[in-house]
């Protein structure tokens, strides 16, 4: 049997929304699993061809064998192909990707006898939040949230959905470093502020009434202290507004941006992340821009045909 695994790329907080929000998009990591193996191995391309482990330190492997331990079974010999084009370390979930497709995987092989809602416990297990794996396995905005050890989560599939621009440096920041600089505690004032914010958020995605969106996305909780690590962030969400676009944040820890455009105003948006890419190339750095759309259905898996 061959498997093929599709998951898509997440942007978590979007703006106010920390370790709350998140949402998927259509650039997508892939896996493809045969069962005719010997032995488990792990083939990686594309982004991380580098430095991901090819071992049980590998994320799709620790999400494979999470699956195999729910069900008391042993991880059988399998022959797995990454295939990443999400950039890593970047903000935009590549980690949340490799767990929710093996995980997925896993699933579809065993006959799927863990639902929907188990395969997020374990993700969030793996993962220990669940603001990117939830969006990755569900699709769409998901707003999240733990209580008692159990995750909880709503979905809202955006009416009248913006286009998507993100504009990715070409220097890692692991989320660790950028949590690092985060205070442990807030001015009730900022706490307020991203309040308001968040409650504008969900409603722009829910309406389709993208109007405010540049207020629903301003953020006081982790961005503004986020901005030393990555030179020019705030003048690259500058260049978004000047360009025409309608909503920007630093996309989960950065350091990648992600910007919407309204629909009807499809012709701005390659010269919006063009604008954004210059804003950075100003400040000394390289980015590759991504153009896409709202992923609305999250983690596919379809057996193929040798």
């Amino acid at each position: 049997m061959r498997i093929k695994v599709l998951s898509p790329a997440t942007s978590a907080n979007l703006g106010p929304g920390f370790d709350t929000l998140g949402l998927a998009m259509q650039i997508y990591n892939e896996l493809e699993i045969h069962t005719d193996a010997a032995e488990f191995t792990i083939e990686v391309e594309g982004a991380g061809r580098a430095s991901l482990p090819r071992d049980k330190r590998s994320l799709v492997y620790k999400a494979i064998a999470k699956v195999y331990a729910a069900v008391g079974k042993p991880v059988p010999p399998l022959r797995v192909r990454q295939i990443n084009r999400i950039p890593v370390a970047s903000g935009l979930g590549s980690s949340a990707a490799a767990i929710v497709g093996g995980l997925t995987a896993a699933n579809h092989l065993l006959g799927s006898p863990l639902t929907q809602d188990d395969l997020l416990q374990l993700a969030v297990e793996i993962e220990g939040h669940p603001d990117n794996v939830a969006p990755a396995l569900l699709g769409a905005v998901v707003a999240s949230g733990v209580d008692s050890g159990k995750v909880i989560w709503y979905q809202i599939k955006p009416a009248n959905p913006p286009h998507i621009v993100v504009i990715s440096p070409d220097f890692p920041l692991s989320t660790a470093k950028a949590r690092q600089v985060l205070p442990k505690t807030v001015p009730l004032a900022d706490a307020v502020h991203n309040t308001s914010r968040t409650a504008f958020l969900l409603h722009c995605f829910a309406s389709g009434d993208y109007r405010h969106l540049r207020f629903a996305m301003e953020d006081r909780l982790h961005q503004i202290y986020r901005a030393k690590l990555i030179p020019g962030l705030n003048d690259v969400i500058d260049a978004c507004y000047e360009a025409g676009g309608i909503g920007a944040a630093l996309s989960g820890a950065g350091p990648a941006v992600i910007a919407f455009v309204d629909r009807a105003g499809t012709k701005k948006t390659a010269s919006i992340a063009a604008g954004m890419q210059a804003a950075f190339a100003k400040h000394g750095v390289k980015s590759k821009a991504f153009i896409t759309e709202i992923c609305t259905t999250g983690v596919s898996c379809m057996e193929c045909l040798d």
